[in-house]
């Protein structure tokens, strides 16, 4: 085969590859983001969110970064630590998906340990430690304010390492969590208060304090869709970048340096 040609559709695969929008590459869609916290900053005050939702969150109390699960993670220190985003529609849901990599000490007989929370009492969604298993636990207000309802099961997930969760709300698929990709409780699905009090949503903390995360947490997403399993575990193997095509290096910058190896190597 000619050289020239062979460089030329080469070059046509990686560029299609390396510019194509994240809905065509993304195995989860991109568009379906709330918003994606993969706390890589390093330094500041911001959580930036990776998606298009524009979801930043402030991050509150001492700031300290630690190796993550997928590059860095940001550290909770049981006590003052929180991300927060302010109220606005986008977070405001009915159906749902929150994810989340988790490293976090013992709180047994202490606190419940909220990933994400929005609202208190009434609550839109919380996925949390419950208190007392130390096991994962999702909760909603189903109606009138102090009617919470939702599963609680799995495996211990506090001072053993790393451990992803998730949960899911949505119609048809009920109220369900997940630990390590695998399904761990389930319950009918019950709509969720969107008279959320407070309105904000914070992650690492309760909506009004409280539910301290002592530990890391990273990989951090809320999606505004009911996302099947094979996702999660998708989203769980090869991270929120690698499952939404959101890539934290720009495409062109990646094109560039493709190419100049393409053209060194042949």
């Amino acid at each position: 085969m000619d050289k020239r040609f062979f460089v030329t559709i080469l070059t046509f695969i990686v560029a299609f590859m390396l510019t194509a929008t994240p809905s065509v590459l993304a195995k989860v869609d991109p568009a379906d983001l709330v918003g994606m916290w993969l706390f890589e900053e390093g330094a500041g005050d911001v959580a930036k969110d990776t998606s298009e939702a524009g979801n930043d969150g402030t991050i509150v109390g001492p700031k300290k970064w630690r190796d993550g699960k997928f590059g860095r993670a940001l550290e909770f220190d049981g006590a003052g630590v929180y991300v927060e985003v302010e109220s606005n529609d986008s977070i405001t849901l009915e159906e749902l998906t929150i994810v989340a990599w988790a490293n976090l000490e013992p709180s047994q007989g202490t606190r419940w340990q909220s990933i994400m929370m929005r609202g208190q009492n009434p609550r839109n969604y919380l996925l949390a430690v419950d208190k007392d298993s130390q096991t994962l636990q999702l909760s909603i207000t189903k109606g009138a304010p102090g009617a919470w309802g939702g599963p609680t099961g799995g495996p211990v997930i506090t001072g053993d390492g790393w451990h992803h969760l998730a949960c899911v709300i949505g119609e048809d698929a009920g109220l369900v969590i997940y630990t390590d990709g695998e399904e761990v409780g389930k319950q009918p699905y019950a709509k969720p208060s969107l008279d959320a009090d407070p309105g904000r949503m914070r992650i690492g903390d309760g909506s009004n304090g409280g539910h301290q995360c002592e530990g890391l947490l990273d990989e951090v997403a809320l999606f505004n869709v009911p996302l099947e399993q094979d996702d999660i575990k998708e989203i769980m193997e090869e991270g929120l970048e690698g499952a939404t095509g959101l890539l934290a290096v720009e495409p062109e910058d990646k094109l560039a340096t493709t190419w100049g190896k393409l053209k060194t190597g042949l």
